[in-house]
């Protein structure tokens, strides 16, 4: 068995995986030493781990992976390793690892067709492999809460919106309305460009959405699209398979 540890700008994952088949996944604010010893004796036959982060390190991470070298063979998430795509992206040490997971997953999903990755959570990530597994690079934009919170920090008398999902009309009728109107709707309006762009050059591509707002971006494209929420786990349960 193998166990994946995905920690994000804001929650931390760990997965457990047979083979390819996902047997646990558990979220956390922030993740523990004690945590992953927990889930290493809950499935003693754990043998290979890989751990990405696109956060900072602290003294609690370096222990996990102090203990994870330990008991496992353990692979850092990192630009050196082999991947199963090639990358063509021009900075692949800037490249954010749960990006390149992503659209690996995408590929283990999918592995004839054109894919297009849309991870929502601290940023909006839209990313795009062909179907010969030849992956570019795509987008970087704020995700929703990150766009409530600049309104409300760089101006002086914006709120701070809590509801950030209810439903608002194009036209805001009030401030709070507007503010809603601009970051929900305007966020609907950027990624249905993406998806009509690459349709009109991939007729056939997949469209899979992944990340902590996936499940309410994806409802407003249900036809044709995938809801994914652990295809970063996904991938690098691959990167991990490619690697140990």
């Amino acid at each position: 068995m193998r166990l994946v540890i995905d920690i994000g700008n804001t929650r931390a994952k760990v997965a457990v995986f047979s083979s390819r088949t996902l047997f646990l996944v558990e979220s956390y604010d922030k993740i523990s030493l004690n945590d992953i010893k927990n889930t290493i004796e809950r499935f003693p036959t754990i043998r290979k781990s890989i751990y990405s982060s696109v956060a900072n390190t602290d003294q609690e991470i370096e222990d996990i992976k102090d203990y994870l070298e330990q008991k496992t063979k353990l692979i850092i998430m990192n630009e050196n390793l082999t991947f199963p795509i090639i990358n063509h992206y021009l900075s692949p040490k800037t490249l954010g690892k749960d990006r390149l997971a992503g659209v690996i997953g995408a590929k283990g999903l999918f592995s004839d067709d054109d894919c297009l990755v849309i991870d929502s959570g601290s940023c909006i990530t839209v990313d795009f492999i062909d179907k010969e597994s030849n992956y570019y690079g795509g987008s970087i934009s704020p995700g929703i809460n990150m766009k409530y919170k600049a309104l409300n920090t760089f101006t002086e008398s914006l709120p701070l919106i809590n509801d950030k999902f209810e439903k608002q009309d194009i036209t805001g009728a009030d401030t709070e309305g507007s503010i809603k109107s601009g970051v929900l709707n305007g966020t609907l309006m950027e990624i249905e460009g993406y998806i009509k762009y690459y349709c009109s050059n991939y007729p056939d591509i997949k469209i899979l959405f992944t990340g902590g707002d996936a499940r309410y971006l994806q409802s407003n494209f249900k036809e044709n699209t995938i809801l994914e929420e652990h295809l970063v786990l996904l991938g690098l349960n691959i990167i991990l398979d490619t690697n140990a």
